[in-house]
């Protein structure tokens, strides 16, 4: 597996591990005689699955002939994971994505004139291969299978900027799980003890005594996991957990 590319996938999934981890808690001004409070609940499992994030790019001239060369590569990245047999149904491609190379948005921002050069069009297109949870040593050497063999025809490991890779939670490599209803329940009851857990606290220094749930507000964060391959900077590989986060607004009556 080629260096550049381990090192590049582990750096982008520790900051996935960091951005998962964080914990966070808000307490609103409510209406008199309440009190609410926002908290973070999570729960996860071990992984039925892990995919692979993989981007496409073509650059040309024009539009059409930047989609050209970016058709072209996918057809062939196609054709490299048929050569490991994976099923059709597990592969998943995104529509093609145009726009300026990050050159020309650079002169587009400055307000500078742009050249032939610097007017060059980019097209992409994501390519994700789902894997079944394994073994530490299988699911390793299948994900290096997969980067090495589409690496060859022209694609590159997903890998955003720091700030979207907080925000999106959408990495180089991510698991999950079949079925997210149990890990949902776990991550509101775990939030709802989080939260009551500082509403007790709060209440206290306001010499007031926590009463009954008035209502609860739950938003859904999402549903992918971490702690992906670290073998590519000396690391043992490991393989990754299935995790749920919600955000829950609770709101209690204060007595």
């Amino acid at each position: 597996m080629r260096r550049e590319t381990c090192i590049g996938l582990a750096a982008a999934l520790m900051v996935l591990c960091g951005s998962i981890a964080a914990g966070q808690f808000f307490v609103a001004p409510s209406p008199e005689g309440t009190l609410s409070v926002t908290a973070t609940g999570s729960a996860e499992s071990p992984a039925d699955w892990a995919e692979v994030r993989l981007t496409v790019e073509g650059k040309g001239a024009t539009a059409q002939e930047a989609l050209s060369v970016c058709d072209e590569s996918w057809r062939k990245v196609l054709d490299e994971l048929a050569t490991l047999q994976i099923p059709e149904k597990d592969i998943h491609s995104t529509p093609p994505d145009i726009g300026l190379d990050a050159t020309a948005q650079m002169v587009a921002a400055m307000g500078r004139e742009e050249g032939d050069e610097g007017a060059k069009q980019t097209v992409r297109r994501g390519v994700t291969v789902r894997l079944a949870q394994a073994d530490e040593q299988t699911l390793y050497e299948g994900i290096c299978r997969i980067i090495d063999v589409t690496g060859d025809a022209g694609a590159a490991i997903k890998a955003p900027g720091p700030l979207e890779q907080v925000w999106s939670q959408q990495g180089a490599l991510v698991f999950g799980v079949n079925d997210p209803k149990p890990l949902r329940a776990q991550a509101i009851r775990n939030g709802l003890a989080a939260a009551k857990e500082v509403a007790d606290v709060v209440a206290a220094s306001m010499e007031r005594k926590l009463g009954a749930l008035a209502g609860v507000q739950v938003q859904e964060v999402g549903t992918e996991g971490y702690l992906g391959m670290l073998g590519a900077i000396g690391f043992p590989p490991k393989p990754g957990q299935g995790v749920y986060r919600v955000s829950l607004t609770v709101t209690y009556h204060l007595e």
